[in-house]
């Protein structure tokens, strides 16, 4: 049995097993409250706000299990440990970091009633092993983690999350649901409402983030963004994190990085899931001064003392580049974030947002091949077949089979034509496209912005307009002054540029390379690699 709201008041919770003496964040204890009378509740919180203390509090005061759903691994291997760890509150994972035999395991404790928090990912919700448990469990509270990628209109959409709402249609009226996150505007809020059910109960906090001073340096070319670096980076305390577009990019950054004798690492998808976790875990405890990283590190780390956020290239929206800096400063103390703007990054991202989705020649050979089998057909199969990527297949299957022209056999991971009549449906795909070319457009005019850069992009999240943090280089230029690299850095920004890494991309260039670096330093978008999102689940 789980505590009582009389007997153990979660004031008393905080101190005691949370080991909180500062007293709840405004509306932490209203969404506790709300779970607890068994309501379904939308928490859009800035990031570093707290939210998930709000499932942690609330699983306690119910007898059985609470199911919290993420697509990060990093992120639930920390807010596992942390549970288990500090907070004495039993929890165990089900993700593809571990093998059938121990995710069987660990579903077996969950229903044994060992567990009190069991982190999924969502990708599991079509796995033979879990439909097989999935009727066993006794469970108090759904927890959908980083809901916006509920919705096709969020930013980081995925389509396996679309099977948490046949779940969420198939437990009782009163099962108490919670959907966190940070990154929602109305239209994103809207589509999450419809896919939570009814009677959803909406908590939105303000998103100003007083602590991070942000900046936007505007540059032209790849030469000058590492000089830049090498001139402040030694000054800079504390630990921090630059994001890069591209794969190639992150390595690249770091090799300039460590010549210059920074400690600097680089983390994306292609890295083997022991390095990665290797790289976190030092993150963590501040063995780099600095991690280059895709958005496959993103929001999977929980590490509350980053001192700088550095965005190398321009993101592809207010909300990715709000999500992103947003992990920086999340003890309260100060912390930079700075955009290294160069109006030539667009094309990167453009080429990114045209091949989200395939063609729909792509869609159509994939369900003719399919149709046309006499047997049924496994992923691989379909990637012999067709000579298309892992991702790309992923992509076609899920949208194939929510429009309803394929059916997947969870047993057997294979695929079957359904006699659906009608053709594809492409509309929705188009009106996402030209989503994305707008959120770009966005994200540039915060470049380029003549307002506090904070007040911009919590209006954009939906806060009240006319918002100034007096800490911006836009409100206070004085918190950045502007630097010019020295002729020494310039040297070797050119020597590293068109002696070292130009030389090592050239007799690469046979493989698909994410960027290139010109010997001007100028970065051309061409073979950019398809994996950038890939990492998270």
């Amino acid at each position: 049995m789980g505590f009582t709201w009389q007997g153990n008041p979660p004031e008393q919770l905080l101190v005691d097993y949370f080991a909180m003496t500062t007293g709840f964040h405004p509306g932490q204890r209203e969404i506790i409250e709300q779970l607890v009378q068994r309501r379904r509740v939308l928490a859009i919180q800035r990031t570093g706000w707290g939210k998930s203390l709000c499932y942690q509090m609330a699983s306690l005061y119910f007898p059985h299990l609470t199911i919290v759903f993420s697509p990060l691994k990093a992120l639930m291997r920390d807010q596992c440990q942390r549970c288990n760890e500090k907070y004495s509150i039993p929890s165990a994972i089900v993700s593809s970091d571990f093998s059938e035999k121990e995710n069987q395991e660990t579903l077996k404790r969950a229903v044994a009633g060992q567990l009190k928090l069991l982190f999924i990912a969502p990708e599991r919700l079509s796995n033979a092993l879990w439909k097989n448990y999935v009727l066993q469990l006794r469970i108090s509270m759904i927890v959908i983690d980083e809901a916006h990628c509920i919705s096709m209109w969020g930013h980081d959409f995925r389509p396996h999350y679309r099977r948490l709402v046949r779940l969420l249609e198939a437990i009782p009226d009163n099962t108490p649901v919670l959907g966190l996150t940070a990154t929602a505007n109305k239209r994103v809020e809207e589509d999450i409402l419809q896919q939570m059910g009814k009677n959803v109960w909406i908590i939105r906090g303000t998103m100003h983030r007083p602590n991070l001073y942000l900046h936007v340096r505007q540059v032209s070319s790849a030469g000058e963004k590492l000089a830049y670096l090498a001139e402040i980076l030694p000054n800079c305390p504390g630990t921090g994190i630059i994001y890069t577009a591209t794969q190639n990019d992150a390595e690249m950054v770091t090799s300039f990085l460590s010549k210059q004798g920074l400690s600097a690492e680089y983390y994306h998808a292609n890295r083997d899931d022991e390095t990665r976790q290797d790289i976190e875990k030092k993150l963590m405890t501040n063995q780099y001064k600095v991690v280059c990283s895709t958005n496959a590190l993103g929001m999977g780390i929980d590490k509350r003392d980053v001192r700088f956020i550095i965005h190398y290239h321009i993101p592809p929206s207010p909300i990715h580049y709000y999500q992103e800096m947003g992990r920086a400063g999340r003890d309260g103390q100060t912390a930079r974030c700075v955009l290294l703007y160069d109006p030539q990054d667009l094309s990167i991202q453009k080429y990114f947002i045209a091949a989200a989705k395939p063609t729909s020649d792509r869609y159509e050979t994939v369900l003719s091949i399919i149709r046309s089998s006499s047997r049924e057909l496994r992923e691989s199969d379909l990637m012999r077949s067709t000579g298309f990527t892992k991702k790309t297949i992923d992509t076609l299957l899920a949208d194939l089979e929510e429009q309803g022209f394929i059916e997947r056999n969870d047993k057997d991971r294979t695929y079957t034509h359904t006699y659906h009549p009608g053709t594809i449906d492409f509309s929705a795909y188009d009106s996402v496209r030209e989503q994305k070319l707008r959120e770009l457009n966005d994200m540039q005019q915060y470049a380029m912005s003549a307002q506090c850069y904070m007040g911009y992009l919590t209006e954009y999240l939906g806060d009240q307009s006319g918002y100034s943090c007096r800490v911006c280089s836009y409100c206070q230029p004085g918190n950045f002054p502007f630097i010019v690299p020295s002729q020494r850095i310039q040297a070797m920004v050119g020597s590293f540029l068109n002696e070292e890494w130009l030389p090592r991309i050239e007799k690469r260039g046979g493989e698909k390379l994410s960027s290139h670096v010109t010997s001007k330093g100028n970065i051309e978008c061409t073979r950019i690699c398809e994996n950038r999102h890939a990492g998270y689940s």
